[in-house]
């Protein structure tokens, strides 16, 4: 670095009209491209510039007498600088720096590194390069970055512009269960396509692959194609722009608002919300294994998932008195491979009945078995989508009780019966461990 100063004082002392060579400026000229330069070597290196010059301009030459006086009027010279320096009343100049030069800083930069070897864009070290040394280090994150295409920014304005609170037709009719579709060819076959999109991802993603897929863990299975084959089956639902899909194991509204009566708070893996005059009503409630998904695992997601319906359903009597024998809460459940469509509705005769209406395999990969399990797997999720088609219209049909109705709870208790006594065992001492203190409660399960 301080050959570097050294060539750029004295060609200033060499090249610039006499008049202009001063103390101050040759200052200038040397603290231009590093001002932690200390004083004593800038004027070590002015010294050795002045006697440099003396074999070219001679020491009766007017150029060399001005110059010979700068060591005299430097302490002067260097406090003036530096002052309208620090007042930015002085602004350093612009420099076209060769690549030789800048190479040559880059190396100085590195040796002022710490030992992590790596500099940030925003760091003390890159926001006191000159602008050049500056647009150098930023050349790789600039290439980077493209810019917008105006097609695309048109695209976008537009999209605001057009853009409705109430996106989708609202339903005006009231719906019912009639084993007909709801929505027409055109839109099923839209909605078709975005499975299919969404399984084709799935089919391209190594981590699904006969080598890794025995290692995904539930999230990534709930993640990378559970959720999106959800959503790719509720686009563009009627009133969605009241709707959401949770994935981050909430805490059932419905589940919560039964704990008094000694039920578990419950978490489903993922659920359905459709937010009605200011109450959030539970209307999918979903269960999910890793791919490889063990019996016990899969009879106590069946056992949750069973509770979870019996509770959204209850929750949503509460708040508004739906229709029987038509309106259901959904329940899917994935275990291993296997997908379930199951419903939980209230008949004529207030008995709430429990239907597994679908079961098929999700065809994680392809194969020519595909041709057979995909067709029932998207009839499994279009059927998902009709049950919801019509529930939304049931609900948005009633006005929404702003308190609690009076509605019979009930309770839930052949599937125990299921579940070896051992198990039941192992249950009720992780909930008495869970609740600590409450000694008076009900069963884990129904």
């Amino acid at each position: 670095m301080s050959t570097i100063v050294f060539n750029k004082i004295f060609d200033f002392m060499r090249d610039e009209p006499v008049k202009h060579v001063t103390a101050g400026s040759v200052i200038y000229i040397g603290t231009e491209d590093d001002q932690t330069i200390s004083k004593d070597e800038l004027l070590k290196l002015t010294i050795d510039a002045i006697r440099s010059m003396k074999n070219i301009a001679g020491e009766d030459s007017e150029r060399f007498r001005k110059i010979s006086n700068i060591p005299l009027e430097f302490e002067c010279a260097y406090e003036t600088i530096c002052s309208l320096r620090d007042i930015k009343a002085l602004k350093m100049s612009k420099q076209v720096l060769d690549n030789d030069t800048i190479k040559k800083n880059r190396r100085y930069l590195q040796g002022r590194l710490s030992t992590s070897r790596i500099i940030s864009d925003d760091s003390i070290i890159v926001e006191n390069l000159s602008p050049k040394q500056h647009q150098e280090f930023l050349k790789p994150a600039h290439n980077m970055v493209v810019t917008l295409p105006n097609s695309v920014q048109d695209k976008c304005h537009e999209f605001v512009l057009r853009f409705s609170e109430k996106y989708t037709k609202d339903l005006c009719i009231k719906l019912v269960h009639n084993e007909k579709w709801k929505e027409s060819d055109e839109i099923l076959m839209g909605v078709t396509d975005n499975i299919l999109d969404v399984l084709d991802d799935v089919w391209m993603n190594p981590a699904f692959g006969p080598e890794l897929m025995k290692t995904q863990s539930e999230e990534t299975y709930i993640t990378n194609i559970i959720i999106p084959l959800i959503r790719a089956s509720l686009k563009g639902l009627p009133y969605r722009q009241f709707g959401f899909i949770s994935t981050a194991e909430r805490q059932s509204i419905a589940s919560a608002d039964r704990k008094e009566d000694g039920y578990f708070r419950k978490r489903p893996d993922f659920m359905y919300l459709q937010k009605q005059e200011g109450r959030i009503f539970e209307l999918v409630f979903g269960e999910c294994s890793r791919l490889l998904c063990s019996d016990t695992k899969k009879k106590e997601d069946e056992i949750k998932l069973w509770r979870e319906l019996n509770d959204g359903l209850f929750w949503v009597r509460q708040g508004c008195k739906l229709e029987n024998d038509q309106f259901g809460v959904v329940g899917i459940q994935v275990a291993g491979t296997e997908i379930q469509l199951n419903v939980l509705i209230k008949d004529n005769l207030d008995i709430h009945r429990y239907y597994h209406l679908k079961k098929t395999q999700i065809p994680i990969q392809w194969s020519k078995q595909a041709l057979s399990t995909l067709p029932e797997f998207v009839e499994l999720l279009l059927n998902l989508r009709n049950i919801l088609v019509v529930n939304l219209s049931l609900l948005m049909q009633v006005p929404i009780s702003k308190t609690h109705r009076v509605e019979k709870s009930i309770t839930i208790s052949s599937l125990r019966k299921e579940i070896p006594d051992e198990q039941n065992k192992k249950r009720q001492r992780r909930s008495k461990k869970t609740l600590g203190s409450i000694k008076h409660r009900k069963t884990a399960y129904f």
